[in-house]
């Protein structure tokens, strides 16, 4: 019965900290991993601030360092992971990747050595940018890195459907795995059309936003959130604040995470009070640790 008051709770009062998921993306991971002062200043930094669930960048990195699907020199991961959610009480740890090679050639095969449930990734997340012309056009990153080799056309709508692919292929591995992974996907512009197809193979969207104060980032996510208000998904959805000192990590130095999500939230309750009816919210996700960091101890010191 107590389960189920609190989740009346949390519906009826959507802007209460309470109710709020807070995501850390973890830049610099491999400087920060085998380096103890490193990583317990991080993960004193996660509890510290309430972040439940951390996304680790330069996996790529860390892998042609110590093998991750080698069993004999992955530990230094699980064990950061097992310290992660036994002593810091992080809940959920992600891996971010730009294509499901890499999670089914190093991820996937890292969780399958591992025998306890808190020593995986509960998180495959996927990274990569369809809707920018740059990369995805002749010449671009990943026309050069992912279209061409797939003998995909180096369009938006090529590019679209290699990261629909790739969606698919994260959600057959998750699917097929023991360990309960949950699939994500960082978006920042989709069509209506193009996020009805996304939210079939995710479990939950990371939408970006951009500006220097929470009513501009909400206005720039706006159309985002009308999109996908309209096609009636359940799919949880996660806020994106970007943290360095051109978009939000200024305005952090001298304001609280929970003033941050409270202003975006009155904001798109003063402009559209039926969004929080039609959309899953999730809560927030903070890009990156470095620049975060930097502006919560500035704001700490004002305090004191």
């Amino acid at each position: 019965m107590r389960k189920y008051l609190i989740l009346i709770f949390c519906f009826i009062t959507i802007t209460s900290t309470f109710c709020r998921q807070r995501t850390l993306y973890v830049d610099g991971f491999i400087d920060i991993l085998g380096n103890p002062n490193k990583e317990d200043n991080l993960l004193l930094f996660a509890k510290r601030n309430n972040f439940k669930t951390l996304i680790l960048y330069q996996l790529n990195k860390v892998d042609k360092k110590w093998a991750l699907a080698d069993p004999r020199k992955n530990n230094i991961l699980s064990e950061f992971i097992t310290k992660a959610k036994l002593k810091f009480s992080v809940q959920n740890i992600g891996a971010s990747g730009e294509s499901a090679t890499f999670f089914t050639d190093v991820i996937n095969p890292y969780n399958n050595t591992r025998n306890k449930a808190e020593e995986k990734f509960d998180i495959y997340n996927l990274e990569f940018e369809y809707w920018s012309k740059k990369a995805s056009g002749p010449n671009g990153y990943y026309c050069v890195n992912y279209l061409e080799e797939n003998a995909m056309p180096c369009t938006r709508n090529g590019s679209f459907n290699y990261f629909i692919n790739n969606l698919k292929e994260l959600k057959k591995l998750a699917t097929e795995n023991i360990h309960n992974i949950k699939v994500e996907a960082y978006l920042g512009y989709y069509s209506e059309q193009e996020i009805s197809a996304i939210v079939k193979y995710c479990d939950r969207l990371i939408i970006q936003t951009s500006g220097k104060t929470p009513l501009i980032s909400y206005k720039f996510a706006k159309k985002s959130l009308t999109h996908l208000s309209k096609i009636n998904s359940k799919v949880k959805t996660s806020i994106l604040y970007t943290t360095n000192m051109n978009q939000m990590g200024f305005w952090f130095k001298s304001n609280s995470l929970e003033s941050g999500e409270e202003a975006f939230f009155n904001a798109m309750n003063a402009n559209n009070s039926q969004l929080k009816k039609t959309i899953n919210l999730d809560g927030f996700s903070y890009h990156t640790y470095s620049f975060l960091e930097k502006s919560i101890s500035y704001f700490s010191y004002l305090k004191n």
